[in-house]
């Protein structure tokens, strides 16, 4: 085999491609644009992203992934029907996942990391203060991507693709200055290398987001099981948090 310097930006073009199709596809279905039980068709999406059908092909097996879609034999792939306890689900795994990427980063993280993981939390927060919040939910979501790459476990950071595609922000139940301090204790035990302190901050911050979403289903007197969809009355952003 030989290395074609005509075709080397082939790869990485389609890679480039197929996310986005990817991401565009899951905000579709996290946001009710794309109802559960409806077909995807594979020449439609190709057409309305102008792709190839192959790139729509790899998008929906990565969101199969992740439980957005479902393949049915002999039929084609279908949005899944999901409800609020799926993304409890997530939030379990996040959990697992993000302490121990926490604890990992201890022994690597070196003092650049750690600068940049404060400059980040603090951008986080005031993005947050002036309303930014598109903004905000991706420096977020960079936030902790960091601790997973600074782990060096490359298993964990394809854990995480799996359970960020779930992954939904209700603003409103998070509380600026409480993001910032548990962003700030985080990055403090990994800086201290701490590694109990530091998983015990990573989980922490995230039971708190889930704890606050069980809590709004209580208070809406609405259940696990109830659609994504019903809830079009709280502020989603599907980046960060």
């Amino acid at each position: 085999m030989t290395f074609d310097p005509a075709t080397s930006t082939a790869i990485p073009t389609q890679v480039t491609a197929r996310v986005r199709v990817r991401e565009e596809v899951r905000k579709m279905i996290l946001t009710g644009q794309l109802k559960p039980g409806l077909r995807l068709r594979q020449q439609n999406l190709a057409k309305k992203f102008g792709v190839a059908q192959s790139v729509v092909r790899e998008s929906l097996l990565e969101l199969q992934s992740s439980g957005l879609v479902r393949c049915v034999d002999n039929l084609g792939i279908f949005v899944s029907h999901l409800d609020v306890n799926t993304l409890i689900h997530a939030y379990h795994i996040r959990e697992v996942v993000e302490g121990l990427a926490a604890r990992l980063s201890c022994e690597r993280a070196s003092r650049a990391d750690i600068r940049e993981l404060y400059e980040m939390a603090e951008k986080i927060h005031a993005m947050a203060i002036a309303g930014r919040m598109d903004e905000r939910g991706v420096l977020d979501h960079q936030f902790h991507n960091r601790t997973i790459l600074l782990s060096g476990n490359p298993l964990l950071q394809c854990l995480t693709g799996c359970y960020q595609m779930l992954n939904m922000v209700v603003q409103a139940f998070s509380s600026h200055e409480l993001i910032l301090e548990q962003h700030r204790a985080i990055t403090q035990a990994i800086e201290k290398g701490d590694c109990e302190e530091a998983e015990r901050c990573a989980r922490a911050h995230v039971v708190v987001s889930r704890d606050a979403i069980a809590q709004a289903i209580a208070e809406r007197g609405s259940d696990k099981n109830s659609s994504w969809a019903q809830w079009g009355d709280f502020e989603f952003s599907t980046d960060g948090a």
